[in-house]
């Protein structure tokens, strides 16, 4: 387990990810140096990392779920793992045995890729897909271990969406790529790759996130944290109820997907768990604040193989990087 001070860090990091170590010190009363010392300890470790994120705007993506022949889910979901657009994988209970979220950079690039050219192991017995629209949150989420005044103290100020709307284009896409492994990679080295300055850089950064084409994320070791399991949940939501519902679902703290889908179990929801109880309890939750609401199908992760681009261990450690590329989808 984490101590108290890591788990502040971690925090700190998840409101503002490429915050300076003095902003952080400012908030957390500790020396820039023990945080910076702190955070090289976590992320040589395995423990925690950050990452940036792509915004709805720039993707389209899809859930994909797999039966297996007996005993081969591990080894299909790491191949599928395997792949840059293949962003997360997980090993559930259930008629279903693995699930995968599908990135692409359009629908005509992901229908290519859910019909034709996704590569199946041979182990697959069965597969279905839903294509989502909109995401109502987890993809940004929160330990919430700092109070309120520390949280403002460390937030960023982000102004207001920039008045030109530009495409997302090949440079975007290239930096974006280059943030891959290490979302604080400093201006200077992302400029000296990309042949550019670093204020060119900084500028670029600006503009994408105040539109919302990406988001910086950090996250976590789950279980070292008191995550100790997750869940997927499908849920059946009248139509007129489903974006107040995803919104609803995407600010619970256990969420960690909450997006709409394209299926008859329209809202698809996957959740960190404390324990097999919290499970109940969230059955409970819905049912209580959402009574229109029809859970059709609730299953355990066994065991999460990928989140982000994160290849994870049994203990939730980061063990190797495949940097998410949905650009890869295309042939």
């Amino acid at each position: 387990m984490l101590d108290e001070v890591d788990l502040a860090l971690v925090d700190a990091l998840q409101v503002n990810p490429r915050a300076r170590w003095a902003k952080l010190a400012e908030a957390l009363e500790l020396a820039p140096i023990t945080l910076a010392r702190r955070w090289q300890r976590l992320s040589e470790a395995g423990a925690a990392w950050i990452t940036v994120a792509l915004g709805n705007s720039a993707t389209r993506g899809a859930i994909v779920e797999l039966s297996c022949e007996p005993g081969t889910a591990s080894q299909v979901a790491l191949e599928l793992a395997e792949l840059p657009y293949v962003i997360t994988v997980g090993v559930t209970t259930g008629e279903y045995d693995v699930y995968a979220i599908v990135l692409a950079p359009t629908l005509a690039a992901l229908s290519d890729v859910l019909v034709n050219t996704l590569p199946l192991p041979a182990q697959v017995t069965r597969i279905r897909s839903h294509v989502f629209g909109g995401v109502f949150g987890g993809v940004l989420w929160r330990l919430t271990v700092m109070n309120r005044s520390q949280t403002e103290q460390v937030r960023d100020v982000v102004g207001p969406p920039p008045r030109t709307i530009q495409p997302f284009g090949a440079a975007d896409r290239a930096l974006f790529l280059a943030l891959g492994h290490d979302g604080r990679r400093p201006y200077t080295d992302l400029a000296a790759e990309l042949g550019t300055s670093p204020q060119s850089i900084k500028r670029r950064l600006d503009r994408l996130h105040r539109h919302g084409d990406i988001g910086f994320r950090c996250d976590i070791a789950r279980p070292l944290a008191g995550w100790h399991s997750m869940a997927l949940f499908w849920l059946r939501v009248p139509d007129t109820e489903v974006t107040s519902v995803g919104r609803a679902l995407g600010s619970w703290p256990e969420t960690r997907y909450c997006a709409a889908v394209t299926s008859p179990n329209n809202l698809g929801l996957i959740v960190s768990l404390r324990s097999l109880e919290h499970l109940d309890e969230l059955v409970v939750r819905i049912a209580t604040k959402h009574p229109t609401v029809g859970i059709a199908d609730r299953r355990l992760v066994l065991r999460q193989v990928k989140v982000y681009g994160r290849l994870l261990d049994q203990f939730g450690r980061c063990m190797r990087v495949i940097p998410v590329d949905p650009w890869a989808a295309v042939r």
